[in-house]
């Protein structure tokens, strides 16, 4: 029984001496960390679905041959589309059309693709499958399709394939005796790309030069030539001014009349816009819920202070000093509230791991869940626990500077009974 009692002793003896009380004041501190944590980790969720879902909308215009306008059935217009792959055409440009594209103010990014060829091959699909090249490190159109990212860019005798083309990841696919890894599939399209295979240009202009893979009956495909140059404008920018700008430039260079310009019919703009404002509103909804939970939780500690007037008065009276007992109380209301905070966070990410493997996520929010990266969760986490543990510490600072100054005698004469 001479066993001296440290702070840690104190505290958790404290603690264990009234259960009830201080589990529902754990699960005060549990429910506004889960509150706080569960915002934010659905609205990243829901904002990170409907950014990937604005990141695979495509490019706002392509810049093709006029002959491809014919031989694909275009009518003329706007796209009523994403503008994800071209159609298969064997009209080419030379790929310094992308030096014009490139220096037209409001374009943000161009990326080529060449098409080469299709071909039967019901190993890989019942569908005929299409051959395309692509520049992997300026391609914003068919990566952002992917199942998964890439673990490292696209390399030589590597490529992409579609949904329905029947290989797995790191699976080797034989195309006119050349063979290929799969680095990546895609998600469904709904388009021609899900029966597509691309690769990049280095590997397709090898494919391309080997005996029997372009007809005879047209033009070779040469070094530098493309099918179309993918073209996303600025933020901001109007894709219908941005498209008569492109116009105007091929037509007044060397390329007159042999480039058309195809627009997407529609803009993302103002979605991306009201995207970029739900982090500040987020933050000011967590701010309303920790200003809320203020007066409950000091409501609290001002009880437990109370009830523990008698004990705190012993501590006194045996010669605690003012800066002991400030500690002691504060230090519980910060145990309580990092247990709280751990177990409210922990509950909310395991409940929403579960429900978003089930579908559930996406059926409740109306939109494509995309479950937030490790440290984003790390971030969340991180704040809902700061969040409670400062309303724990600003919530006792009254009652441990009130128990601190009192006076013994009184401390254990009002509370004798």
């Amino acid at each position: 029984m001479n066993k001296k009692m440290n702070y840690v002793t104190f505290i958790m003896a404290g603690i264990r001496n009234k259960p009830g009380r201080n589990l529902a004041t754990v699960f005060c501190f549990a429910f506004i960390a889960a509150n706080i944590f569960s915002g934010q980790f659905l609205l990243s969720g829901a904002v990170g679905g409907v950014e990937r879902g604005i990141s695979r909308m495509g490019a706002d215009h392509i810049v093709v041959p006029v002959q491809y306008l014919i031989t694909t059935g275009y009518t003329g217009g706007a796209s009523t589309g994403a503008i994800v792959s071209v159609n298969p055409s064997v009209f080419r440009v030379n790929k310094s059309i992308m030096d014009i594209t490139g220096n037209i103010s409001g374009v943000a990014e161009t990326s080529p693709q060449l098409y080469i060829l299709t071909l039967e091959l019901p190993e890989l699909s019942s569908s005929p499958v299409s051959i395309f090249g692509i520049d992997p490190d300026s391609d914003f159109t068919i990566q952002p399709w992917l199942q998964q990212p890439l673990n490292a860019p696209l390399k030589r005798g590597e490529v992409i394939i579609g949904k329905d083309i029947d290989r797995e990841v790191l699976s080797s696919i034989s195309v006119k005796n050349h063979t290929y890894t799969v680095a990546g599939r895609l998600d469904s399209t709904q388009s021609a790309a899900d029966t597509t295979i691309y690769m990049g240009m280095d590997d397709a202009y090898v494919l391309a030069a080997a005996e029997g893979v372009v007809s005879r009956t047209v033009s070779p495909i040469l070094p530098g030539d493309i099918s179309a140059v993918f073209v996303r404008d600025s933020p901001g920018e109007n894709p219908d001014t941005v498209g008569s700008r492109l116009r105007k430039a091929f037509s007044s260079s060397d390329s007159a009349g042999k480039i058309a310009v195809i627009n997407r019919h529609f803009t993302l703009t103002p979605v991306s816009h009201d995207i970029q404002d739900i982090p500040a509103l987020l933050l000011i909804i967590s701010a309303f819920v920790i200003l809320a939970a203020l007066p409950l939780i000091a409501l609290i500690a001002a009880m437990v202070a109370h009830e523990r007037q008698r004990e705190i008065g012993l501590l006194k009276a045996m010669g605690a000093q003012r800066k002991v007992v400030f500690f002691l109380v504060i230090a519980e209301s910060l145990v309580l509230a990092a247990t709280g905070g751990i177990a409210g966070v922990s509950v909310s990410l395991i409940a929403f791991s579960l429900a978003n493997m089930q579908g559930l996520l996406n059926s409740a929010l109306q939109v494509s869940f995309r479950m937030p990266a490790p440290a984003d969760i790390g971030q969340m986490a991180g704040l809902a626990l700061f969040a409670v543990i400062a309303i724990g510490s600003v919530s006792s600072l009254w009652p441990a500077y009130r128990s601190s100054t009192m006076n013994p005698y009184d401390a254990i004469r009002l509370n004798r009974g």
